[in-house]
């Protein structure tokens, strides 16, 4: 185990807590079993005190699944374990242990002819953080990633072992649980049949007529996300990735008024494209081109520190002219920021719950002190339309405006409390926004 201070991915923040990284399952339930506070630390690409702990910071990536095509060192003295996944081919159902990532996985599943439903722009995160925090990609069909989820592997607060599956009741309540509920080690999720995917990027376009013709641009693909730096009044590109059927049909030669692109492109304009994933119509695995970014390549820009706002669709018109009003507050500190449509979910902490919202991300430099002068200003622009800042990224917001967005917010609370009734997996972040 080693007992090192860590930092998040980007380098923005040091993560609070002793770490642990267990190289057997028992050492880290005994390691559980020992603490009077547990967090979890994924592949670490959360951006605020998500995952910080007031003792015990554990890592399960000593007993996450690694591809041959990807594999990588883990942290520490142990080498990377080489547990595989478990594939059920008559349901589909995959079981996977929880620090694996989601490029490992989706090469586990193509190479048996399965695939994921969906990714998000990163390939490199790990599922069960991933799932925790509600993250997801794009798409007006496609829910966030916590929706493919059966069923949970937990280790509770004695050390045992306890599975939460989908025929319960309260399971939507572990969907999307911020680590509240025990520390999990593996997971269960659907599949689908492997499929091909292919992405065209168009621009630039006029601010304006994205905003006038969003939802005909959103409905252009399995998958749509528009680029922009705000440093222009215009969207840089506009990525819209066919699955399917769709990929029978003819290209359009714009939209909105934005060319085909000729060349590969990156999401921040003057980036070498060289990690970013394959682009100009040409089909390949989902696993290969629904995520912006090659799993193989470092993601997006490195050194950065990520937000974003999760807006209810009726609020869209609004919701964009207000983002398109930040380009000034924001001058110097965009690298880039994306807008992305998100289907509805039955979690009860997802900001999509019951509803399908429209994501305002936002990549800024990693300038700690410049970035929270001007979160003000972007809680000031998606609060009053009832936007839910994402779990895992940065934030001025009012826990206690954010609070009553989720109805179903006690009821997890509840869970939360009879499953770990010392708080032993509670922390100030889900205390200050859960209560």
């Amino acid at each position: 185990m080693s007992t090192a201070a860590i930092s998040n991915w980007s380098g923005s923040r040091t993560l609070a807590g002793t770490f642990l990284a267990p190289t057997a399952l028992d050492d880290a339930a005994e390691a559980v079993a020992r603490s009077t506070h547990v967090r979890v630390a994924g592949s670490r690409h959360s951006f605020n005190d998500v995952v910080d702990s007031a003792e015990t910071l554990l890592s399960l990536e000593h007993l996450a699944y690694r591809h041959p095509r990807l594999a990588v060192p883990a942290s520490g003295d142990a080498p990377p374990s080489s547990v595989e996944p478990q594939l059920d081919p008559t349901t589909g159902l995959v079981r996977v242990s929880a620090g694996t990532r989601y490029a490992d996985l989706a090469l586990y599943l193509h190479d048996r002819g399965r695939a994921l439903p969906n990714f998000a722009s990163l390939p490199h995160i790990s599922i069960a953080g991933s799932v925790a925090t509600a993250t997801h990609g794009s798409g007006r069909g496609n829910p966030a990633l916590s929706a493919s989820l059966t069923s949970v592997e937990l280790i509770t607060a004695d050390g045992s072992r306890r599975t939460l599956a989908d025929d319960d009741p309260s399971f939507d309540g572990a969907r999307v649980a911020l680590g509240a509920l025990g520390v999990v080690t593996a997971m269960t999720l659907r599949t689908v049949p492997a499929y091909d995917v292919a992405q065209s990027v168009y621009g630039p376009v006029p601010f304006g007529n994205v905003v006038d013709a969003f939802d005909e641009i959103s409905g252009l693909g399995y998958s749509v996300s528009c680029f922009t730096t705000l440093r222009d009044d215009e969207f840089a590109s506009i990525w819209v990735k066919r699955a399917g059927t769709e990929l029978d049909g003819t290209w359009p030669a714009e939209v909105a008024g934005g060319p085909a692109m000729s060349e590969a492109f990156h999401p921040i304009p003057g980036v070498d494209p060289a990690n970013a994933t394959a682009q100009l119509g040409e089909p390949g695995p989902s696993w290969d081109r629904l995520p912006h970014f090659r799993a193989d390549h470092m993601p997006s820009a490195g050194e950065e520190i990520q937000c974003e706002y999760l807006v209810p669709r009726p609020n869209a018109a609004r919701a964009l002219e207000a983002f398109r009003r930040l380009s000034e507050p924001l001058a110097g500190l965009v690298q880039v920021a994306e807008v992305r449509s998100i289907a509805a979910d039955t979690a009860w902490m997802s900001p999509m719950y019951e509803q399908e919202c429209l994501a305002f991300h936002f990549t800024l430099v990693r300038d700690t002190p410049r970035v929270a002068a001007a979160l003000p200003h972007l809680e000031a622009a998606f609060g009053p339309l009832e936007g839910r800042p994402h779990w895992g990224k940065v934030t001025a917001a009012d826990p206690a405006r954010v609070r009553p967005l989720y109805p179903r917010r006690t009821d997890f609370l509840e869970l939360a409390l009879g499953l770990d009734p010392e708080r032993k997996f509670s922390n100030d972040f889900v205390r200050r926004w859960v209560g």
